[in-house]
Parts: C-alpha cells; sequence; structure tokens
C-alpha cells in the first residue's frame, strides 16, 4: 500500500502479540483456569519467569493483561523492581543511589534486578555517574530499563544541551535488556563501527529524544528482535523509514507528536499487526498490503484540506488488498471519516458488500475522534458505517469536540444522507463523551436507538443531566431520547466512567 505527494495514518482490540496481549478469543477465555489461582500465587508464578514471558502471559486472558507489572509487589520480591526518583534537595543523593546499585551487583543472583527505573526531576549526576549507573544495572542483570530526566527547552540566553548517552551503552549491551525507555536524553554513538546489537531489545520506547532519521535507523538494525517502537515528541525525525531486515519481527509500531513528521514508510514491515498514528498530515505514507492489521488508530490534527487524495488513495487501496479483515479495533478522527466518505465515485453497493464483508468482518469496536460535530460530519459517519458493513461491531465511542463546534440550535443543519439500514444489529456499548444536546448529536443518538436492536446501555457523559428541548427535533425522536432515559437504556453521567473505555484509550500513555 502506497502514498506518494501527500498522506494519512491508523486502529483495537488486538490479536494477543508479545507486547500488548490484549484480547484473546471468548473461548480461549472460558477455558482459562489459571485464573481461578489466588493472586498471590499468580505473582508468584510471574515471579520465577524472565521478564519477557511474564509479560506475555497477558495473552491468558484480560485479568492477566497488566498483572505481570505488580509480580514485584505482592510475592517478596520487590527487590526485583528498583525505582530511583531524584528530587531537588531530596535524599538520598545521586552519589548514594549509585552505591546503593553497584553494592547490588556484588550480591551474585541475590541483587538481580528485573525493572529498574530512574526518574530524575533535578539531575544531579553528569554524564559518566549517568555511565557508572546503566553500567551497575546492567551488572544486575536489568530487563526492563527506564531512564527519564526533566525536559528543558533551550534558552536564548541560555541554551541547554541535552544529556547525551552511548547506544549501545553497557545497560542496552548487555545480555539480559529486553524493555528500553528514555525520555528527554540525547543519544550517541549510534553510528561507531563499535557498536555492538542489542541481542535481547524487543521493546523501545522514546519520548522527546533528540533522534534523528539516520540515527533511528541504525538504533532497528542494532536490535535484531526488536517488536514494539514507539516514537513520542521526537521533533528531530522527518522521514521514519522501516526495512524488511531491521522490522522483521516487528508487529507495533506508535507515533505521536512528532512536530516535523512528513515522510512514514512501513511497507516492508509485513509482521505488523499494530499502527497507531496522531499528529499532522503526511506528505508520504507507506502501510504494507500484505499484514494483517489487529489495531489501527489514525488521527490527523491538521485541517482536512490537506493531503485529501493522497489519503483517498491509501483508503481505497486498504479496501482493494483487505489488509484489514482482522482488525478487531479501529480509531480514526473525523478528518478521516472526511477522506473515506469522498473517496471519487464512492464504494457501490454490491462493492462494499464483497468489499466489506471482508474487511470489517471481525470488528468489534469503533471509535470516532470528532474534531467537529455538525451536518456534515454526521452524513460522513452513515456513508462510513454503511459502506464498512461492520455487522459484528459491538462496542462504539464517540469523543465530541470538547468545546461545541456550533449553537445548540442551527436550523441549517441538513445532513442530506439517509441513515444506513442493518448496520449495527450486534451494537451492544456506545458511549459519547463531550454530550451538549445540539441538533445533531441528539440526531446521532436517536439513530443508534433505532437502529441498534441489541443495545444494552448508552453513555451520555454530558454537563446537563436533565435532557435538554431541542428544536429542529422531530418529537418522535425526542420522546423516544426521554423514553430510554427514563427505562435506563440511556445512561447520564457527568463523569467518565473508566469502567466504560475505548481499547485505544491509553495507547499514548507509555509512549
Amino acid at each position: 500500500m502506497s502514498l506518494e505527494s501527500d498522506g494519512a495514518a491508523t486502529a483495537k482490540r488486538p490479536r494477543p502479540s508479545a507486547e500488548d496481549p490484549s484480547s484473546h478469543c471468548e473461548a480461549a477465555e472460558a477455558a482459562d483456569r489459571i485464573s481461578a489461582l489466588p493472586e498471590a500465587m499468580q505473582l508468584h508464578i510471574l515471579s520465577l519467569l524472565p521478564l519477557p514471558s511474564a509479560i506475555r502471559t497477558g495473552a491468558l486472558s484480560r485479568a492477566w493483561r497488566d498483572l505481570w507489572k505488580r509480580r514485584w509487589q505482592d510475592d517478596g520480591n520487590a527487590a526485583a523492581f528498583l525505582r530511583h526518583h531524584l528530587r531537588p534537595c531530596s535524599s538520598p543523593s545521586s552519589k548514594k543511589l549509585l552505591e546503593c546499585l553497584e553494592l547490588r551487583q556484588s550480591q551474585g543472583r541475590r541483587g538481580r534486578l528485573d525493572r529498574c527505573s530512574l526518574v530524575a526531576d533535578n539531575p544531579a549526576m553528569g554524564a559518566r555517574q549517568f555511565g557508572r549507573y546503566l553500567d551497575a544495572a546492567a551488572r544486575c542483570g536489568v530487563e526492563d530499563l527506564r531512564v527519564e530526566l526533566p525536559e528543558k527547552p533551550p534558552s536564548p540566553d541560555t541554551p541547554t544541551k541535552a544529556t547525551t548517552l552511548r547506544f549501545p551503552f553497557p545497560a542496552a549491551a548487555g545480555p539480559a535488556l529486553a524493555r528500553l525507555s528514555l525520555r528527554g536524553i540525547g543519544v550517541s554513538g549510534l553510528h561507531s563501527r563499535a557498536a555492538r546489537p542489542c541481542s535481547a531489545l524487543e521493546v523501545v520506547r522514546l519520548h522527546s529524544v533528540p533522534v534523528d532519521d539516520r540515527g533511528l535507523a541504525r538504533m532497528l538494525a542494532l536490535c535484531p528482535r526488536i517488536r514494539v517502537l514507539g516514537l513520542h515528541s521526537c521533533s528531530a525525525l522527518r522521514r521514519i523509514a522501516v526495512t524488511a531486515a531491521t522490522g522483521r519481527k516487528l508487529s507495533s509500531v506508535t507515533i505521536a507528536g512528532c512536530s516535523w513528521l512528513i515522510e512514514v514508510d512501513v511497507a516492508a514491515v509485513s509482521s505488523l499487526r499494530s499502527f497507531r498514528y496522531t499528529g499532522g498530515f503526511l506528505s508520504s505514507f507507506y502501510l504494507p498490503d500484505n499484514a494483517a492489521f489487529a489495531d489501527l488508530y489514525i488521527c490527523f490534527d491538521a485541517q482536512r484540506s490537506c493531503n485529501v487524495r493522497i489519503c483517498q488513495k491509501v483508503f481505497s487501496d486498504w479496501f482493494e488488498s483487505r489488509v484489514c479483515s482482522k482488525l478487531t479495533a479501529l480509531t480514526i478522527c473525523s478528518n478521516v471519516l472526511f477522506v473515506v466518505s469522498s473517496l471519487p465515485n464512492g464504494i457501490s453497493h454490491a462493492e462494499s458488500a464483497k468489499v466489506g464483508g471482508h474487511f470489517f468482518q471481525s470488528m468489534t469496536e469503533l471509535q470516532l475522534l470528532m474534531l467537529d460535530m455538525k451536518a456534515p460530519e454526521l452524513a460522513n459517519i452513515y456513508v462510513f458505517l454503511k459502506n464498512s458493513q461492520c455487522s459484528n461491531l459491538e462496542r462504539l465511542f464517540v469523543q465530541l469536540p470538547s468545546i461545541p463546534s456550533g449553537p445548540l440550535v442551527d436550523s441549517s443543519n441538513y445532513v442530506g444522507v439517509e441513515p444506513p439500514e442493518d448496520v449495527l444489529e450486534n451494537l451492544k456499548v456506545v458511549k459519547i463523551t463531550n454530550f451538549n444536546w445540539n441538533r445533531i448529536e441528539v440526531q446521532l443518538v436517536s439513530f443508534l436507538l433505532r437502529k441498534a436492536s441489541s443495545l444494552h446501555k448508552l453513555v451520555l457523559v454530558t454537563p446537563s443531566l436533565v435532557p435538554l428541548d431541542v428544536i429542529g427535533i422531530q418529537k418522535e425522536d425526542l420522546l423516544l431520547v426521554g423514553e430510554a432515559v427514563a427505562n435506563g437504556k440511556i445512561i447520564l453521567s457527568k463523569l467518565d466512567d473508566a469502567a466504560t473505555k475505548p481499547f485505544h484509550s491509553d495507547v499514548f500513555a507509555e509512549v
């Protein structure tokens, strides 16, 4: 799948993968017996496993998804997780922490570290001390290393040079390191002939790391087993290109807030199962046409007038190649809705039945991020649901603009598109946030109440817990909404209940 000269991007509840084992089929969960064990025993079992194996147990069931993160807390193995948080004028000092870590390395097996986290709000360590710290962590067999420094925007008067560490630094060169998270740290030495491969490294997350295009490509080349790549606010990146050689095991790519990024090319990565992107439109965008995506997230925060033809080409290719036949969760913004609904000549009914039946047959969750919500946006929602034929959709989340995009009453709002028929028969849960009782929003709710015959609950997160009279809405629609509120099918809430949240609610939290 290719794009040239203007570009686009992608979102679920994916198939279980090593890094993000968030979902499993219902049959697997029904057969899960190990979850019946007391939690203390479950944590003890996890403490006996190598870290990558412990993470992969998340595929057993949803209950096990994040259990591995607590295995150091409740089973007497807390020493396997060392957290250092340096604050201004705090004790112990960075010197004391370094001595503590070096003491651990002298304890052999008893001093082993699964995870090591260094967060420095006011770092008192120089580059040399950091090198000693990481070296000591490596000698303790650390498997999950997180180093976070404060972000200091340079001042014209006193420019601040970012702390720089050589890659692979001693800890990264260690045989055990599987997960590496860096924030606010420069990386050097990537192009040195002495740089050795990080043979065990599977997960790399970089936040506010000033790595450039060549540096990132070299880092990927030095990590032959990398499965998960996360890039957040890496402003030096302009082009991300992953080759078949450097990405042969890559299953998840997440890109957020890389403000100067203009090109993304992962077309050679047929192993890709998860792709998440939020940022501006891209001038060039390539996704593999032979991958079986499980979850996609695409949010373009730029004006939709940019790169529409390029984005249309991307989505046309998706429909033709059917790369999303195994997609289970999709998050897209209203800019993408606009692009899909304006595909040249649309998709004929016969073609949509043929393509849609394969394209979205596995999708059970859809999240729509609406940057605006007027009549054209509602029309685009109708067109998308009609053309995608997502008959197995069970959960729908709609995030409306936090600030209403127009007056509560606007008689000029004419949708101009008939609501689709027979596309939501399996829809069970709907949540709409920032609901403000305007005409178009109420029309969307009445459409869902009429078409979703299996609907269990519809949650409206709204500042007004009393249905408002909306001029311009048919009386039948108002009565339908009022009845649904009275019988409990519609739940009004001022707070966004975390118990009902989309799969992609926190996909950028760890990047």
